[in-house]
């Protein structure tokens, strides 16, 4: 019986981190929207914004550490990164 590879519908995604245990996976197009929340003046309170599994989240924007981007490319580079410098 053959198995069907399922494509992999999150290779690439931006991770909201707000501290060192806590974390969003959100896609582009919501990095984007997170972006322009936290861009504004007088930045909001409270940003609302949908992760990868469909969860909507609700958070203050005072809490956000950082937006930052996680493809499949940029995984392999930090991966390879990490084995150089073991190598050391």
């Amino acid at each position: 019986m053959e198995h069907e590879r399922e494509e992999k519908r999150y290779s690439d995604y931006f991770v909201v981190d707000i501290g060192s245990f806590s974390s969003w996976m959100i896609s582009r197009e919501m990095a984007a929207f997170v972006e322009r929340e936290l861009d504004r003046w007088p930045r909001p309170t409270w940003i609302k914004f949908v992760d990868v599994a469909g969860a909507r989240v609700r958070l203050r924007s005072e809490l956000i550490r950082s937006v930052r981007q996680s493809s499949a490319e940029i995984r392999g580079e930090y991966r390879r990164f990490s084995r150089e410098r073991d190598e050391e």
